[in-house]
C-alpha cells in the first residue's frame, strides 16, 4: 500500500492514469509538478510513494499508511493434540483410540484443564493398505482423534505435555503448542494510537514537502494482526527431552491504519 498526495491545483504536467492505492481500478489523476515530486523521494518514507488525485472520487487529498506496534506477554497457551491408533478392524482401532483419549483427557482435567476448554478438532477413521507386487492389501484400520486445548496456566504447560504423553503412550500425537494473548483489545488501543500517530506524521511531512496545508482525516480504515506464537511441533508419544521445557516468549500486536486527509486552502 503506498502513500499518496494529491496536489492538484497548479500541476504543471498534464493528466496521467494510475492505480489508486485505495481505490481498485483505473482513475484518471493529475500529476504534481517535479520538484515536488523529487522532494517526497527525498523523505525517505517506508511506504512506495505514488502522486495521484482520483478526480471522480476525492480531491485534494493526501493518502497514508501508519503502522504501530504494542508488545505483550502472552497468557494461554494452545495445544493441538490427540491419539492415533492403527489395528486389524474398524471396532479395534475405534475402541482403543477411544481408550487412549479418555486417559489423554483424564490427565488433562486432572491438571486442572476445565472441560469448556477442551474442543473435539478431528476425527477420522482412514484404511491402511500394504503394496505387494504391485497390489493393494488391506492392512488395517487408522483411527485419529485431535482435540485443541486451552492451557490458562503456563506454568503448567510442560507438565501437562508430559502427563499427557505419558497416559497416551504410543497412541499420543502432539501437533503444536502454540501461545497467544487472550484478550488483546488493551494492546489493540495501544497500537491503534500509535498507528494514527504514524499515519499523521506522515502526511504532515508529506503535506509541508508539498507546500499545502493539512486538513481534517476524512476516511480511516484498518486492520489489526494478533500473531500466534508456535513453540514446537513433533509426533510421536515421546516428546525430544525427558521433560518438555516451554517459553512463551513476547507477541506484538500490529494496526496499520489507512488513513485520507483533505488538504485546506
Amino acid at each position: 500500500m503506498g502513500t499518496a498526495v494529491n496536489a492538484g491545483r497548479g500541476s504543471a504536467l498534464p493528466a496521467q492514469s494510475f492505480l489508486s492505492p485505495f481505490f481498485g481500478g483505473q482513475t484518471m489523476v493529475k500529476s504534481i509538478a517535479i520538484p515536488l515530486l523529487l522532494g517526497l523521494l527525498l523523505l525517505g518514507c517506508e511506504d512506495v510513494v505514488k502522486v495521484t488525485v482520483p478526480e471522480e472520487r476525492l480531491t485534494d487529498v493526501i493518502q497514508v499508511v501508519g503502522t504501530g506496534v504494542a508488545y505483550g506477554k502472552p497468557d494461554v497457551a494452545i495445544l493441538s493434540l490427540g491419539v492415533s491408533v492403527e489395528r486389524k478392524s474398524v471396532e479395534e482401532a475405534t475402541r482403543a483410540a477411544a481408550e487412549a483419549m479418555r486417559r489423554v483427557i483424564d490427565s488433562l482435567r486432572a491438571n486442572g484443564v476445565a472441560e469448556e476448554d477442551i474442543q473435539t478438532k478431528s476425527f477420522s477413521i482412514q484404511p491402511r493398505y500394504d503394496y505387494v507386487d504391485r497390489k493393494q492389501i488391506l492392512r488395517g484400520y487408522e483411527v485419529t482423534n485431535m482435540v485443541s486445548v486451552k492451557v490458562r496456566d503456563l506454568d503448567a504447560v510442560g507438565r501437562i505435555v508430559d502427563d499427557a504423553v505419558e497416559a497416551g503412550g504410543d497412541a499420543l500425537r502432539v501437533n503444536s503448542i502454540a501461545f497467544t494473548i487472550d484478550d488483546p483489545t488493551e494492546l489493540q488501543a495501544e497500537a491503534r494510537v500509535k498507528a494514527m500517530r504514524d499515519a499523521k506524521a506522515k502526511a504532515e511531512a508529506l503535506a509541508e514537502e508539498g507546500g499545502v496545508k493539512l486538513g481534517r482525516p476524512i476516511i480511516i480504515s484498518e486492520s489489526v494482526f494478533l500473531p500466534v506464537k508456535e513453540e514446537r511441533y513433533f509426533k510421536g508419544g515421546v516428546p525430544e527431552e525427558a521433560s518438555t521445557p516451554i517459553a512463551p516468549g513476547t507477541l506484538e500486536v500490529r494496526v496499520t491504519v489507512y488513513v485520507t486527509f483533505e488538504i485546506e486552502g
